[in-house]
């Protein structure tokens, strides 16, 4: 059995478990049964639950339900783990050394002629034809310009400040020193004595002691007190006045002259010169060179090959399986309850059989 056939048989189990105490708790209680009896009309109870004429009060209550413990056999299921052995293939890599040949390339190296050219640096003298510019110098009559300082004499006018002394009244204030006498308070320090005791109260003699003590005295002093007065005073007055004057100027006077000049003029003229040419010339010669080849070559190796090779291995497995028990429960079971033998003379037989009570035992059972 698979796990999912036992978990489908246990939730089985629990549903039906669970149905039967439902059933149980549906089952209707004796104040149930009266009250059924009561609606019929034909009981000796009425409608409120009150007993009828002649029968006793408590013969309509309703009876306790008890239960008792019935024990019940159930198959249960469990999961247990066994071991069994199995044989699994297992590939495994096994080395083993082969030959093979394989092709090198060995170089080969041979001493071959072979024609090279180089070239030479080499010097030679070439004439070659040049432009020059000679300087030609030549006499020519110009006409010039010159200019004579000639001074004369010119009159001009001009102005100059000849100074006046004019006096004036003016008010001028000067100041006076004033002694003025000023009380103030100043700390003076004075030494005095003071007879002194002994702890036993006795006069032993006298100690100098520092008194400061504020006198008032007088000082002198001196305050600047302003005094306006009208003083006549000298006051210079520069005027203008026009005089007349004759100054020296300079002049420039302008006078032609013919003069000869020497002119210089530029001609050009064909020379011809030599000059050193460097030229490249190729030069052949045959020189011997190492010329490296390859030849193939075939050489045997040993190696390595790796070959998959199957086994057969026992290994333990674990195998879960369902393994089924029994197992014994207690179940919860109602049993009937029964009135006492005295209430029985009341009438059980009448409207009482019929709500699910009769006579057991001598009383009313339910």
């Amino acid at each position: 059995m698979d796990n999912g056939e036992y978990h489908m048989k246990r939730l089985l189990l629990t549903g039906l478990f669970a149905a039967a105490l439902a059933a149980v708790a549906l089952v209707p209680s004796s104040a149930e049964a009266l009250g059924h009896n009561r609606g019929g009309g034909n009981g000796n109870c009425n409608r409120g639950g009150y007993a009828a004429p002649g029968y006793a009060a408590d013969y309509c209550a309703p009876a306790p339900v008890q239960y008792q413990y019935v024990q019940q056999t159930v198959t249960r299921y469990r999961q247990e783990v066994s071991y069994q052995t199995v044989e699994e293939t297992v590939y495994q890599q096994v080395p083993r050394q082969e030959k093979f040949t394989y092709t090198v390339q060995v170089p080969v190296v041979t001493p071959t002629k072979q024609t090279v050219t180089s070239y030479q640096q080499q010097q030679r003298q070439v004439q070659f034809t040049y432009t020059v510019c000679v300087p030609v110098q030549t006499m020519e009559e110009r006409t010039v310009v010159n200019y004579q300082q000639v001074t004369k004499q010119v009159p001009y006018t001009y102005t100059t400040m000849v100074p006046r002394t004019v006096q004036r009244t003016v008010q001028q204030t000067t100041y006076q020193c004033v002694p003025e006498v000023v009380q103030q308070v100043v700390p003076v320090c004075r030494t005095i004595q003071v007879p002194s005791c002994d702890p036993c109260g006795n006069p032993c003699g006298y100690t100098c002691q520092r008194v400061t003590e504020y006198q008032t005295v007088s000082s002198t002093v001196m305050k600047s007190v302003p005094v306006t007065q009208n003083v006549v005073i000298n006051e210079v007055i520069c005027e203008a006045v026009q005089q007349q004057g004759t100054r020296t100027v300079c002049e420039l006077v302008p006078s032609q002259q013919k003069i000869q000049v020497p002119v210089v003029r530029y001609e050009t003229r064909q020379q011809v010169g030599t000059r050193t040419v460097c030229e490249v010339v190729p030069v052949q010669s045959e020189v011997v060179v190492n010329v490296c080849s390859y030849q193939a070559q075939q050489q045997t190796g040993t190696r390595t090959v790796f070959e998959t090779v199957a086994s057969k291995v026992s290994r333990q497995v674990a195998v879960c399986t369902t393994v089924p028990y029994q197992e014994v429960i207690n179940v919860p079971v109602a049993v009937p309850t029964c009135y006492p033998q005295q209430q029985v003379n009341y009438g059980c037989d009448y409207g009482f059989a019929g709500a699910g009570y009769g006579r057991q035992g001598g009383g009313c059972c339910r």
